[in-house]
């Protein structure tokens, strides 16, 4: 059977490009997102899962990871990777619904992936509901990809409450929804 080319937009795998490794940083990256064992985190549009088995490893036995994607194929290969993991579920979403249970996840993470979203306000109004009480949203992206989404952020009601700029060619964002809303 031959593999499906088209893969654009769901990602890598870690360990298969050392150059890609080596501009996102994973373990600088789990290590700046700071996650407790026993947390429940989202990793939005996870794709084939580049974060998926740290954040697994970093939330540990007792915490658990939702990683949802709209691609069948991504999905399939992330399910395949995750297999064994009880603290990984995989989740197949639509494009605009995020499909996540609400006052759920202490964390939401979306790693290059608001530049898909037809409306980024919209979506990131959608996360909200899902957010325990003092959860956050952390987003990653290329630097350039920056201004957009702290607009969106703004528009939808966010405050940036922390950002981390100790990676070579990407930003990280950590967002909690605005207390006047």
């Amino acid at each position: 059977m031959e593999e499906p080319t088209d893969l654009h937009g769901t990602g890598g795998v870690e360990g298969v490009d050392a150059a890609y490794d080596r501009a996102r940083q994973p373990a600088r990256f789990i290590a700046a997102l700071g996650i407790t064992p026993g947390q429940r985190i989202a990793d939005v549009g996870a794709g084939q899962g580049y974060f998926t088995q740290r954040l697994a490893e970093a939330v540990g036995p007792s915490g658990h990871v939702v990683a949802t994607d709209i691609n069948d194929e991504a999905i399939r290969r992330l399910a395949a990777r995750m297999l064994g993991r009880k603290n990984v579920e995989v989740r197949k979403v639509e494009p605009d619904a995020p499909g996540l249970e609400p006052g759920a996840y202490d964390l939401i993470l979306l790693s290059e992936v608001d530049h898909f979203l037809a409306d980024r306000v919209d979506y990131l109004t959608r996360l909200r509901p899902a957010l325990t009480p003092q959860g956050r949203i952390a987003v990653t992206h290329l630097r350039a990809m920056r201004p957009p989404l702290v607009a969106a952020a703004q528009a939808a009601g966010y405050t940036l409450v922390s950002e981390y700029n100790d990676l070579p060619d990407h930003y990280l964002v950590f967002l909690r929804p605005s207390v006047s809303r």
